[in-house]
């Protein structure tokens, strides 16, 4: 029986990109809550797990995705910049996450303005990155992928909406939808695993 190697990865991108959904709004809650003096650890530690798990599935779909262009399309002009988009992503999370509980614990204002800006000092490059990559995939002709354009797209949108760093949680939900359709053309249009006779 033939399956989808990349069926995985995109059921993980859809998920990663549903996730997004209660991550944004329990981060404006929580800031909310804890400027209040209000601060549950349940409640934080839950955001943190949830924010996390959100982050690594679209962390693992989006290196995936370099495999299903590689190997379908063999395409390869994005390969860097993915790579080197899932190191940015994996620093500026890191940063948010350590930025996060440092706040929590009460750090002194310098400290939260030096996090605030080694995550501008990642996050502009990363949307600098990000439109790069939507442009290069757009290079990719007669792809047969339908939703291969518009996830382009999506990606030169949500890329500028991050290098503004103002404009970022508008990309966050822009990039979500990317997500989305980045899972959907893994779920059609994956390679094929042909079975291996011993």
């Amino acid at each position: 029986m033939n399956e989808n190697k990349y069926a995985t990865a995109g059921w993980l991108a859809i998920a990663g990109a549903i996730l997004i959904l209660p991550v944004i709004p329990g981060a404006i809650i929580i800031d909310i809550l804890f400027e209040k003096g209000v601060f549950s650890a349940p409640f934080a530690g839950a955001f943190l797990l949830l924010s996390v798990t959100q982050s690594l599935l679209v962390i693992y779909a989006f290196y995936r995705f370099k495999g299903y262009l590689n190997e379908l399309h063999e395409f390869h002009g994005t390969d860097l910049l993915i790579t080197v988009i899932v190191i940015g992503v994996i620093i500026i999370k890191t940063v948010g996450v350590v930025a996060r509980l440092t706040l929590w614990t009460g750090a002194p204002d310098p400290v939260r303005f030096g996090f605030i800006a080694l995550m501008v000092v990642v996050g502009i490059p990363l949307g600098v990155l990000s439109v790069i990559f939507g442009i290069k995939l757009l290079e990719l002709k007669d792809s047969g992928v339908a939703l291969m354009k518009p996830y382009a797209y999506l990606n030169i949108v949500a890329g500028a909406l991050f290098a503004t760093f103002i404009l970022a949680p508008i990309g966050l939900l822009v990039g979500a939808v990317g997500d989305l359709l980045m899972g959907l053309i893994m779920l059609r249009k994956g390679p094929e695993v042909q079975p291996e006779f011993v």
